[in-house]
């Protein structure tokens, strides 16, 4: 074996290692509502969205009232699991708290889709990375692999952005596959749409082809709907409740601020809530940002068309302006940022290529600061005290919400500075275009 195939392999299995030892220890609030989720999908089948809002949640078996609000993949891989597994959620009021404890061998059978996806991403990342030495292919791979952030989302809560963004990579990989790349982006949007900002900027570089871009569109849109093609032909009227629920819920003061990774949101949240402050129009306005950012983030790309920076530049617009950036958002931003730190063409500023490897850096923090041993408690019925020791002596326990307020800050603004140092050098080139075309009209 080559050295720097035994540095991935070694890499990839002590990653592995790592989070098949925190794995079936701990849960997330969403690994016990995903068990409610596979349920009501087993039983009502194609006509799951017609039971996806919280009405009647416990009556589902839903133990929190969260409405399905995602595409139909995870859905069926939920349904898939639970056929296969079984399982069980318990729950129960006592003393005045409710109580959420979920079986362990469910818990530990969701993640590990999840923990394969990290897996896989590392890999991808590896393969976008290799042109430019493997040595930083590696090290960019480990970056995002190793990473605490990463680890929290997939292995110890539980969420499945890294399925999303294992689709989104791969329909990078296979950018030269005309038919099936457009089909996997599209595809992964259906897993979660949290992705749409990337995919934004591929319908924008198709565009920019002409003809031969309009096909892809047009694939794109069919790996979109593919998914839903059952429930299309089997129960057409289900797919009614499905604009509804992807909307998701109503732009409000993101709580807890510890979980809410938008540093405008954090603050506007805080200063409410302990100076009484109404700053909600600060929350609500976060599309005009967004949309700045992104036009500059597409004017650039109509100058250098590279796919890979612009696509990680727009999910770091979403994560920098969205009105409330959830932790497991972050499991994407971290291999965008990898793959800015890193690209596999220079015209990247120097000053971006750091910010991006420092952000990416920064991101693991979070997990650190948080109790992040209460997971491996709150939703266990009997919880290994030997891991949960261990998670303590590397967390930091901090409930303070004015560091969190102070680090969603932090992070929003090295992402704007990325953005920034990235795209405002392409305004003198949009200046000097507009004046060529002003010469050649007169």
């Amino acid at each position: 074996m080559k050295r720097p195939d035994l540095f991935l392999a070694t890499l990839l299995v002590f990653g592995l290692a790592l989070r098949l030892f925190l794995a079936p220890y701990s849960a997330g609030s969403d690994i016990t509502q995903f068990y409610g989720f596979a349920g009501t999908m087993l039983q009502h089948g194609a006509c799951f969205y017609s039971y996806a809002d919280a009405v009647g949640f416990s009556t589902k078996g839903w133990p929190y009232p969260w409405p399905y609000v995602y595409g139909p993949v995870m859905a069926y891989m939920l349904a898939g699991i639970r056929a296969l597994v079984g399982g069980w959620v318990e729950t129960f009021w006592s003393g005045g708290v409710y109580h959420v404890y979920v079986d362990p061998t469910w818990a530990f059978s969701v993640k590990m889709t999840f923990i394969v996806a990290d897996v896989i991403v590392a890999f991808f990342i590896y393969s976008l990375l290799k042109s430019r030495g493997e040595r930083r292919a590696i090290f960019g791979a480990a970056l995002y692999y190793l990473n605490p952030m990463v680890i929290h989302v997939s292995s110890i809560y539980g969420m499945f952005d890294g399925l999303a963004l294992l689709f989104f990579l791969l329909a990078i990989h296979l950018e030269r596959r005309e038919y099936l790349s457009p089909l996997l982006a599209g595809f992964s949007l259906s897993v979660k749409h949290t992705l749409l900002f990337p995919a934004a900027v591929l319908l924008w570089d198709w565009l920019l082809k002409g003809r031969k871009g309009i096909r892809r569109a047009v694939l794109f849109l069919a790996g979109i709907a593919l998914p839903f093609v059952p429930m299309l032909l089997l129960c057409p009227s289900s797919l009614s409740a499905v604009p509804k629920l992807l909307r998701g819920m109503n732009i409000t003061y993101p709580v807890p601020v510890a979980y809410s990774m938008n540093g405008i949101s954090s603050l506007a949240t805080y200063l409410h809530k302990t100076e009484g402050l109404e700053t909600i129009a600060l929350i609500h306005n976060w599309y005009i940002p967004a949309a700045v950012l992104l036009a500059l983030i597409l004017l650039r790309h109509a100058f250098r068309r590279d796919v890979i920076v612009s696509t990680a530049l727009a999910y770091a617009v979403f994560t920098a302006t969205y009105w409330r950036v959830n932790p497991q958002y972050l499991l994407p931003l971290a291999a965008f940022l990898v793959l800015l730190a890193f690209p596999s063409r220079t015209h990247l500023p120097r000053s971006v290529r750091l910010l991006s490897a420092l952000t990416t850096v920064y991101l693991g923090l979070w997990p650190i600061l948080q109790p992040t041993e209460f997971w491996f408690q709150v939703h266990m019925k009997n919880p290994n005290w030997a891991v949960v020791h261990i998670v303590d002596v590397f967390t930091l326990g901090v409930h303070d919400e004015r560091i969190y307020v102070g680090y969603s800050l932090i992070l929003t603004t090295l992402l704007y500075l990325i953005v920034f140092s990235a795209t405002l050098p392409y305004l003198k080139n949009l200046k000097a275009w507009l004046s060529e075309r002003v010469r050649v009209s007169a």
